[in-house]
This record gives C-alpha cells, sequence and structure tokens, in this order.
C-alpha cells in the first residue's frame, strides 16, 4: 500500500526548506477535492485511507504516476504528503510547469462545506509559508484556468491573499465559534473578572457584532487584549463593564474611564466605537457609545478597514497593536473544538441509514423491473394460447 505522512504545518515547511530543489517552483495550485468531503475524512476511522483512496483514483481511474497533488491539508488542520516536490504536480493542464499544488479536503462551493478554523489557518499558513520559501506570491486557483468551481464558489481570491499577508478586514462574519472563544479565553484566564458568564459574554459580541455587520470575533480578541484577558489591572475596573479602554487615556485617573451598566451595553459600545472607525455608515442601534462622536468630529470615521489599520489612531503610538489582535485571533481559529462521541455516533447512523435507504431503494427497482418483465412474459405467453 501506497504510504502517506502527516505533518504540522510548520514541520512541512521546516522539511521543505532542507529539501533540494531541481525544478523552479513560481506558482502556487489552490483546488478543493469536492470530493472527498470534509465529512468523509472526519468519520474516516483510518484517515491516511482518505488520502490513499485520492490516489487509487488518481493512479488505476486517470492512470496518472502518482497522486496528482504536492500536498493535502484535511479539516484537522494537517499536511499530507503527496506527489515528489521535485515533480510537476497533475494540477491545472498546461499550467504545471513551475506549479506547486494543494488539495483541500472539502467541498467549498456555496451552500456547501465551509473552509474555516483550523483547516483555513492551515491553508493560510502554508500558502504563506510557500511564498516565503520559492520567494512568489502568485496564487492560482483552479478556476482560473478551467471552467470549474474549485477551488470552491465560497472562496474570494482577493480576501484569501488579504487573509495571508494579514491584511484582515473588520467587518464581516466572524470566522471563530462560540465555543472556540469560550474555550480560548478559559485556557488562558480560567477565573476572567467579568459581570456575566463567559458563554453570555462571548454572545454578546457575536450578537452585537453581526447586528452591526463587525467580526465578533475580532473585536472579542480585541477586549481581550485591552483588558489583559479580563483580569483588567489598568485605568479601568472590571465593574465598569469597559472592555475596550472606551474614555481611558494617559491624563484619565482610574475607575474615571467610561462605565456601563451592564456587559452587554459595554460590547454594544465596543462595537460601535470600532464600526465607528472601520465605517461612516449609520449605527443599527441608539448610540451607546459616549465617544462615538469624536470619531466624527476628528475625521476618524471610516478610515480603518483592516485590523492593522487601527495601529496608530485607536492605539497610540500604536505600534503591532494590530498585529496582536490577529495573532489573538489566530489562536482563537485554531482551538479544536471537541466533538462530543455521541453526535460522531449519531452522524455514523445518519450516514448508515441514508446507504440502507439508497440501496433499498436501487433493490425495489430491480424488484420492479423483474415485476415488468414477468408481466411481459406472461401476455406473451396468453396471446400465444
Amino acid at each position: 500500500m501506497r504510504r502517506f505522512h502527516s505533518y504540522r504545518v510548520e514541520s512541512y515547511l521546516d522539511y521543505l526548506k532542507k529539501l533540494k530543489l531541481t525544478r523552479k517552483i513560481t506558482d502556487i495550485h489552490l483546488h478543493h477535492t469536492w470530493k472527498p468531503t470534509k465529512k468523509t475524512y472526519f468519520l474516516a476511522s483510518n484517515k491516511e485511507k482518505v488520502i490513499y483512496g485520492m490516489w487509487r483514483y488518481h493512479t488505476k481511474t486517470l492512470k496518472w504516476r502518482d497522486i496528482g497533488q504536492h500536498v493535502s491539508v484535511s479539516p484537522d488542520g494537517l499536511v499530507w504528503d503527496g506527489r515528489d516536490v521535485n515533480l510537476m504536480p497533475a494540477s491545472i493542464s498546461r499550467h504545471n510547469k513551475n506549479a506547486f499544488a494543494i488539495e483541500m479536503i472539502g467541498n467549498f462551493d456555496k451552500g456547501q462545506e465551509k473552509l474555516e478554523g483550523v483547516q483555513l489557518e492551515a491553508v493560510k499558513k502554508l500558502i504563506k509559508g510557500l511564498f516565503e520559501i520559492f520567494q512568489t506570491d502568485h496564487l492560482i486557483f483552479h478556476r482560473e484556468y478551467s471552467n470549474k468551481s474549485c477551488p470552491g464558489t465560497s472562496l474570494d481570491k482577493f480576501k484569501l491573499m488579504e487573509q495571508i499577508r494579514d491584511k484582515v478586514e473588520i467587518v464581516g462574519a466572524s470566522m471563530a465559534t462560540k465555543e472556540q472563544m469560550k474555550q480560548y479565553l478559559l485556557m488562558v484566564n480560567p477565573v476572567p473578572k467579568i459581570n456575566c458568564t463567559p458563554d453570555e459574554m462571548v454572545i454578546y459580541y457575536l450578537d452585537e457584532g453581526k447586528k452591526e455587520g463587525i467580526r465578533g470575533d475580532i473585536a472579542f480578541a480585541q477586549a481581550l487584549l485591552e483588558t489583559g484577558f479580563f483580569k483588567f489591572g489598568g485605568l479601568v475596573l472590571p465593574g465598569q463593564n469597559n472592555y475596550a479602554g472606551l474614555g481611558a487615556t494617559n491624563t484619565t485617573q482610574k475607575g474615571r474611564a467610561a462605565s456601563f451598566d451592564t456587559p452587554q451595553i459595554g460590547v454594544k459600545a465596543h462595537i460601535q466605537h470600532l464600526k465607528g472607525y472601520v465605517s461612516k455608515k449609520p449605527l443599527i442601534s441608539p448610540i451607546v457609545d459616549p465617544r462615538y462622536t469624536i470619531l466624527e468630529e476628528s475625521g476618524l470615521l471610516g478610515s480603518c478597514k483592516y485590523v492593522t489599520d487601527l495601529n496608530g489612531k485607536w492605539a497610540i503610538p500604536g505600534n503591532g497593536y494590530g498585529e496582536k489582535i490577529l495573532k489573538i485571533v489566530k489562536k482563537l481559529i485554531a482551538i479544536t473544538v471537541k466533538e462530543e462521541p455521541q453526535n460522531i455516533q449519531n452522524e455514523k447512523i445518519l450516514e448508515e441509514n441514508e446507504r440502507l435507504k439508497e440501496e433499498n431503494l436501487r433493490i425495489q427497482q430491480q424488484i420492479k423491473k423483474y415485476e415488468d418483465l414477468i408481466n411481459a412474459l406472461k401476455h406473451q405467453i396468453n396471446n400465444f394460447s
């Protein structure tokens, strides 16, 4: 059996740096498998066999010399090796000479599966590392040279490149889940000084962020940075429900920054202030941010599209401020939330039920075919008689 090995992204990149290259690589090709899906991979008891299945299809059905891609990135964030890097991939017809091919396991067409969490982080980190090793930034989606949707209609190349380059927009949907956000907080600070439960705090950030079109996970990461993971200890006291240092400057006395009656209002004020930096569009909710008008007066309204644009504006001098937020966001997204064994078992039962339904339908169709044949024979016999 052809064997495949999995690596963490960093380990694979280290291996690649030591590899003696005998061909020039200038293009990074990105694909999704479509099949196998993420679900197929998660349900497989032996993950290597999923990669082996692709190898069998490529070599036995398509008659290629080896698996087509150089690496496959699985939903658990691992990089599986494939074709020899010094060999051209079977990737995009007539464009393989200087290519390195990546397959992302999953179906990322709209309405299907999502590229998210540890898999997305692994893909971004891998591509960024390949850019550095091969001294290129030429990322190619399969669909650019083929009448296909690959690597999935849900993927936007421009946005992916922004994320790879750490140009992450503040607007949009949260990429981290509620469980990832909560687990990361409690991992760093098991006893946060907040006037609500960790679950409630995370939900406030996700809900208020969604309402205003701001990524709740980015705002939450900023709150973690500003409050020292809700340990406080600076100019703002826990009872003020102020998670963004609103009104806290070098001349502000301890406890005299903005205060809010409840944690939810404090989160709302934070989200509103962040939206003020991002956009000139009016707020959806009534204004509770006492410093929103200051943004209008100072010309800062709508001045920060990306997280790193906050450097020197939200925080002064703010060197590396946005980068620190992004580092926290990456750690949030990288948290692996353990799926309950019962849920996995239920998935397997549902899969088996679907298989049995299909098999039953196939048998019923066969029975119908034979019944029609018998009836036709009976008719012929009666006519003969």
